[in-house]
């Protein structure tokens, strides 16, 4: 009776994706799959998790069986049927195109792969390998790109599901895009908890993935209601491996006040302010009018830059995945968010607090944690002062330092790249994002005068990119003297000339 019992788990388990089952054929019926008669592995291989994931996309009719009505769960999985079936488990054939046209085109796929092309999961159809068994890495990239997040976190969902052979199963895929259904963005999508992380950002977990346009500021805005007129300061970043889990900065919470809010009018979660504050630990001057605080990893402090999802991709080895406990290498990490809009104080000895802006995307770079603030246009540190740095958002264990005088950076050459962008090359690396919302004036020969404004984020080495502003554009034939604005660099006689 035992063995009977197996051998039926078994024939139900192994309802998953073939060759053959992609042929128009009749779907499996539920109730075919505890009686065919057939040969498997041991059926331990076949576990209940599995049997779940499968039974569900048979449900869902995104499996068929081969024509004695099994699915071999352990047979590695083509990337024609995986391209099948990560069309129609995530929702890409949306009216229904590719299902029907299954079968009538040059290939029983080519429906499924014209459709996961024109959804950008391949680049180049005529490099794609349909009877090739398809690799954990190209699934990755697939479903990822499916989901519109990061291959990061489909990775870490794979280890979670103990998947770490070079090739996919059958089996292991089912598991996977069922996991993966879970990660659909949804423009319905409510609020399940919500909780404060510090004083200035708030953990929101969702029933599902917000949508693009959801995640942008105005819009984040304007769907979440918190009350004491509390509003976000920048968009809500999904965390890298998690399903709909969000990381919301906001206005610098007041303690003691409970705050409660609803999402596009559905429901109300209340979290009460948390008064902690985020730890730094040092403070240092980088130029005449600009100083750097920092935070380390070992000390528990990570910086969002790099366990989000929108980020994690470019953040190579330095990119991480914090558990639900937000807890990393078994560590508890505060988690330091967005800082955009954020300000500090900077008091020089026997004078006057000065009120000193974050200057955006200096936050997490090239490995660190060393936001940068600056000091009001045309202001500047004075040399032998010693200042202290506090805030109502962050304290700083090491938070004075003596201003000293700092040599300006110098420009070396400036290229064109386009008629509205141009390279910017210094005298030597500053080995850190010194370019920040600096800008250069070009006087042509013309009588024109031109702005550039340097793109955030795009520093190698010693060459940045800028941009010219209010639409201007660089004309042949002319030469321009390049000046900096304001006196954060010098240029000796630097002239582009264009041709």
């Amino acid at each position: 009776m035992k063995m009977m019992n197996q051998k039926a788990a078994i024939v139900a388990l192994s309802v998953l994706i073939s060759g053959g089952a992609l042929l128009p054929i009749q779907n499996v019926k539920a109730a075919s799959l505890s009686t065919t008669s057939i040969t498997q592995p041991a059926a331990s291989y076949f576990n209940q998790q599995v049997d779940q994931a499968i039974q569900q996309l048979v449900s869902q009719q995104v499996l068929k069986g081969y024509d004695d009505g099994t699915m071999r769960a352990e047979k590695h999985v083509t990337n024609a049927e995986l391209v099948k079936m990560i069309v129609l488990a995530l929702e890409l054939d949306k009216d229904g195109a590719a299902k029907q046209n299954e079968g009538k085109k040059e290939k029983w796929y080519t429906s499924y792969v014209e459709t996961a092309a024109a959804a950008g999961l391949i680049e180049n159809t005529k490099d794609f390998q349909p009877n090739k068994p398809a690799e954990i890495a190209d699934a990755a990239s697939f479903i990822a790109k499916a989901l519109q997040r990061d291959v990061k976190s489909v990775q870490y969902w794979m280890d979670g599901l103990q998947i770490n052979d070079k090739k996919l199963t059958r089996g292991q895929t089912a598991q996977l895009l069922v996991l993966s259904q879970k990660a659909i963005r949804s423009a319905d999508a409510e609020i399940v908890s919500i909780k404060a992380l510090n004083k200035v950002a708030f953990e929101v977990v969702f029933t599902a993935p917000l949508t693009i346009a959801d995640e942008t500021t105005d819009a984040a805005n304007a769907n979440f209601a918190f009350d004491h007129n509390l509003k976000l300061v920048n968009q809500p970043r999904l965390k890298t491996g998690a399903i709909s889990t969000y990381i919301v900065p906001v206005q610098t919470m007041t303690p003691g006040t409970t705050y409660t809010t609803n999402y596009k009018g559905n429901g109300e979660h209340s979290a009460k302010a948390s008064d902690e504050l985020i730890q730094l630990s040092g403070v240092r001057q980088v130029t005449a009018d600009t100083f750097e605080v920092d935070s380390f990893r070992a000390d528990g402090v990570i910086d969002y830059g790099y366990l989000i999802s929108a980020y994690a991709g470019g953040r190579g080895a330095n990119a991480v995945v914090l558990d639900e406990n937000n807890k990393w290498n078994g560590q508890e990490m505060q988690i330091i968010p967005s800082l955009a809009t954020r300000q500090a104080t900077l008091t020089p000895e026997g004078g006057e607090p000065i009120t000193v802006s974050y200057v955006g995307f200096t936050q997490s770079t090239d490995g660190k944690q060393e936001p940068k603030f600056r000091l009001p246009a045309g202001t500047t540190l004075q040399p032998g002062v010693k200042y202290t740095v506090t805030s109502d958002w962050f304290e700083v264990k090491s938070n004075t330092f003596t201003a000293q005088t700092i040599a300006p950076l110098e420009i070396a050459s400036v290229t064109k790249v386009d008629a509205a962008t141009l390279n910017v090359a210094l005298t030597a690396d500053p080995g850190d994002e010194l370019f920040a919302y600096r800008s250069i004036q070009l006087k042509g020969s013309d009588g024109t005068t031109l702005t550039a404004q340097y793109k955030v984020q795009t520093r190698k080495g010693a060459v940045g990119v800028f941009e010219l502003q209010n639409d201007g554009k660089l004309a042949d034939g002319v030469s321009y003297e390049i000046t900096p604005v304001g006196s954060w660099a010098t240029a000796n006689e630097v002239v582009l000339s264009v041709k």
